[in-house]
């Protein structure tokens, strides 16, 4: 069964055309097509649903299958990002798909404020990732070789004191390698993201989001910092990437069960407000706050089903069209809707309520 799986949106400028010829196309050599809503476009192709049933396969070849088409997905936004790099495009998160062209043009129409603004924050900008990767035994030796260092610390010639003497140190020497690095890059930046460190020596891992005018100086400021820390830091560089660390899109049509679930943890009746909806959040996850619930097990995992109802039920409400002021949570209201969530800015408010920042 074939539907239109959904690559990016780009702009849709009338005085040119909004996607040049890509030659290679997209998943299993599809052609690229266009659909345009107002000053947007989302860029498809046909694909067979099929190939992302989540059936086992003993074999390997569906987790190929499926690596090759991420493959050609993040190629498809390489080809776009270099064709619209004044004008913008906003990459949607893999997989999402659409069951026909009438069906893209109104996940466009219903969700064109969100879409608009995500496009708008990011157009002029690229993605830039630095990881840096530490030389530990040199650092260690430079330590140990600095008697003085241990001298002061401790008058025994304990091994286990004098190890953990060397391990505080080059702590202490990792956070000032990030501060500087990170102190001479983000002036040149409009925002950062951070990373998963994937290798025991990697010290740092930072999306930074650039504007077009600022790329050579930040090409620049990372040679730079390579060359002065050569021996002690490996700076490996990639880009200029699609933004996908600062607007992570993911788009679903109305999930009841998923819908349902959420309402029913944050206990909230079957209509409420914004402010309702809040409110039961900030209650419940200050009274299942693990500081709170020092004896209790399984505190910290309330607290994230809480945070994760909360957050299913604002994007809800934000994907409901008309500013309501009274969201009904009932079955056929939640199936008309299209879900848009931005996965960075979720991380980003868990990140806050673990702090207790519950100001929104």
């Amino acid at each position: 069964m074939n539907e239109k799986f959904i690559y990016a949106v780009i702009e849709n400028n009338a005085e040119d055309p909004p996607l040049p010829v890509y030659d290679t196309g997209g998943i299993d050599g599809a052609p690229l097509e266009i659909v345009p809503y107002r000053d947007l476009a989302a860029v498809i192709s046909s694909i067979d649903i099929k190939r992302f049933d989540e059936s086992e396969d003993s074999s390997g070849r569906k987790q190929e299958c499926l690596q090759a088409d991420m493959l050609c997905y993040q190629l498809v936004n390489r080809f776009l990002l270099e064709h619209s790099r004044y004008s913008g495009m906003l990459p949607l998160r893999f997989g999402f798909t659409a069951k026909d062209k009438e069906q893209v043009e109104e996940v466009l129409r219903r969700i064109y404020i969100q879409l608009r603004t995500f496009l708008n924050r990011l157009k002029g900008k690229v993605e830039l990732v630095v990881q840096v990767v530490w030389n530990l035994q040199k650092i260690l030796e430079d330590i140990g070789n600095d008697r003085r260092c241990i001298e002061t610390k401790t008058n025994s010639p304990d091994p286990v004191g004098v190890g953990r003497i060397l391990f505080e140190a080059a702590e202490v020497r990792r956070r000032k390698f990030i501060a500087s690095i990170h102190h001479r890059l983000s002036p040149l930046a409009k925002d950062f993201s951070e990373g998963p460190r994937k290798a025991e020596a990697m010290i740092m891992n930072r999306s930074y989001l650039v504007e077009n005018e600022s790329e050579a100086l930040f090409d620049e400021a990372v040679n730079f910092l390579a060359s002065q820390e050569e021996g002690y830091l490996t700076f490996r560089y990639i880009g200029p990437l699609p933004a996908y660390s600062f607007v992570n899109v993911e788009l679903n049509r109305g999930n009841f069960a998923m819908v349902d679930r959420a309402r029913k943890t944050l206990g909230l009746p079957e209509k409420a407000s914004l402010d309702e909806i809040k409110a039961s959040y900030r209650n419940l996850l200050l009274s299942h706050h693990p500081d709170r619930n020092p004896d209790s097990p399984r505190a910290e995992e309330q607290c994230k089903e809480v945070i994760e109802a909360y957050k299913i039920l604002v994007a809800y409400c934000r994907s409901v069209q008309g500013g309501m002021t009274l969201y009904s949570f009932a079955k056929d209201e939640i199936e008309r809707v299209f879900i848009v969530r931005d996965a960075r800015s979720h991380r980003a408010m868990a990140r806050a309520a673990s702090s207790e920042e519950l100001w929104y």
